[in-house]
């Protein structure tokens, strides 16, 4: 039985369970939860809260929770745990380098993680000389390819050929914000990826002429660099430098103001990451004196690669994409484990279509079809406004992976620890002095801020979560939305807490 309560906001209906669908422990909770979302100060906004009891799946509380909702990087929840139970937490992608005859394929599996710098710079491996060291970059990275592909051919390469194929060729959604296509979180997405699909500029003054560009990572001699930005150094002045690219990614113009030569460098997307990673591999060749006649991207009417492999095979494993799209909330590997889901299901190139077909049958396996009515998959990490999800439905799917004893490991891993990493790294402190963990993701596009996670007891007990934030339009209202949301998964801790503990086996 469920009786119905409408606040005086008007805008939220909060829910309160009988004790016949909820155990008595959670009586006052959705009072608690009415009262912090009466608090918090929004009263233009759309808000849905859920709240759940991971063992059993029971739904606690319930505000607005079946109303559908934009969920910004919240849609990373739902495609990190699609993946990883489509693909299994074993499994690794793997982009390898075959020689056939006298060219050598590059062959991508749609590996987010390829010559990722963050990634690279925690690897710790032992070099040639046999030492030890912490931090790879991306020309070490590709040095065991060119050292294989050098003793392969010391004649020359007829052809340098990248497949890609693993994904279609749309590299960029239709509904990502045109004007926003060299911001990072935009990456275009390749069925072969690298560097995260960024380059990392760093400029340089040059008193008395233009500015210039010190340094480009990685290092990219075929494209045509040129500057507009001064390089100016009164008092006034300062850096504000940014660059522009050409259509097709052929150029690189500096404008702006350079005063002082910087210390970190501008980021922007990289165009193409295939034909990239190609021309980089084959430049290495070629700086090692073997001539390499040809580069180019593998075509529909190309057979399947085959050949011998040269140098190593590069993995990265699922667990390790998931946090990165979890704790770090890295467009590129959602949209990476989207589609190579889609991929492996499918049997076909991945695409953000298939991704989505894929996706809605998972959520609705997991969350059941009642709870997932609301949804609608756009794109894997949540940049398309187009995406809906409901609260109930989060709180039902990352109840229903949590119980998984093969998957709930790597799905709640992946997720940022309040107060300890990620995008709650500051955020709900507190948590750590009532004995709990709170695993969740944080979302946020414009008028969007969303947190839905799982508070966890040290005995193992656990409660599922998701506030859902829309329409945030007042002043400060973002602001406001996540303090009322480490609000309410405090209060879903003290309620967790209430509980009595689990009894000791064989006691």
């Amino acid at each position: 039985m469920i009786l119905p309560t409408v606040s005086s906001f008007g805008y939220l209906t909060l829910l309160l369970l009988s004790a016949v669908s909820a155990p008595r422990f959670g009586a006052d909770l959705p009072a608690k939860l009415h009262s912090a979302i009466a608090g918090c100060g929004l009263k233009k906004a759309s808000i849905s809260v859920s709240v759940r009891d991971v063992s059993t799946g029971a739904l606690l509380a319930s505000a607005s929770g079946s109303r559908p909702m934009i969920p910004a990087s919240n849609m990373k929840v739902l495609t990190t745990g699609a993946a990883v139970a489509t693909l299994g937490p074993e499994f690794s992608f793997r982009t390898r380098l075959l020689q056939d005859g006298d060219r050598i394929v590059i062959v991508g599996d749609g590996d987010p993680g390829f010559g990722d710098p963050e990634l690279l710079a925690g690897l710790v491996c032992i070099d040639a000389a046999g030492n030890t060291r912490t931090g790879l970059d991306e020309v070490m990275l590709l040095d065991g390819w060119v050292n294989a592909a050098v003793a392969a051919l010391p004649g020359g390469v007829t052809e340098v050929v990248v497949d890609d194929r693993i994904f279609s060729d749309e590299r960029v959604h239709p509904l990502w914000p045109k004007d926003q296509l060299d911001e990072v979180y935009c990456a275009e997405v390749s069925g072969l990826n690298f560097h995260a699909n960024r380059l990392h500029i760093l400029p340089r003054p040059a008193p008395g002429k233009a500015a210039e560009i010190a340094s480009i990572r990685p290092a990219a001699p075929w494209l045509t660099v040129s500057s507009r930005a001064t390089s100016k150094q009164g008092k006034k002045d300062s850096n504000t430098a940014w660059v522009s690219r050409g259509a097709e990614g052929a150029t690189l113009v500096l404008q702006g103001n350079v005063k002082s030569t910087y210390g970190e460098p501008i980021v922007m997307t990289m165009h193409d990451s295939a034909l990239f990673l190609g021309r980089t591999v084959a430049s290495r060749i070629a700086g090692r004196g073997i001539p390499v006649k040809a580069v180019r991207v593998a075509g529909a009417a190309d057979p399947a690669c085959s050949g011998a492999a040269l140098g190593p095979v590069i993995r990265t494993p699922i667990a390790t994409a998931l946090a990165r799209a979890n704790t770090d909330s890295e467009n590129l590997y959602a949209e990476c484990l989207l589609k190579r889901m889609a991929a492996a299901s499918t049997g076909q190139p991945g695409s953000w279509a298939s991704g989505a077909s894929v996706l809605s049958g998972i959520i609705q396996e997991r969350a059941g079809s009642a709870e997932a009515a609301g949804f609608v998959y756009s794109d894997g990490s949540g940049l398309s406004r187009s995406n809906r999800v409901t609260a109930d439905g989060m709180t039902a799917f990352i109840a229903a992976m949590a119980r998984d004893p093969r998957l709930s490991a790597t799905y709640l891993d992946s997720l940022a620890i309040a107060g300890r990493t990620g995008t709650v790294r500051k955020r709900m402190g507190e948590s750590a002095n009532l004995g709990v963990v709170i695993r969740c993701k944080t979302g946020y596009i414009n008028g969007v801020s969303c947190l839905s996670g799982v508070v966890c007891t040290p005995d193992g007990r656990m409660e599922s979560f998701s506030v859902l934030c829309n329409d945030l339009t007042e002043p400060d209202a973002v602001g406001k939305a996540k303090a009322m949301q480490d609000k309410i998964a405090l209060i879903v801790a003290n309620n967790l807490l209430s509980r009595s503990p689990r009894p000791a086996l064989g006691g």
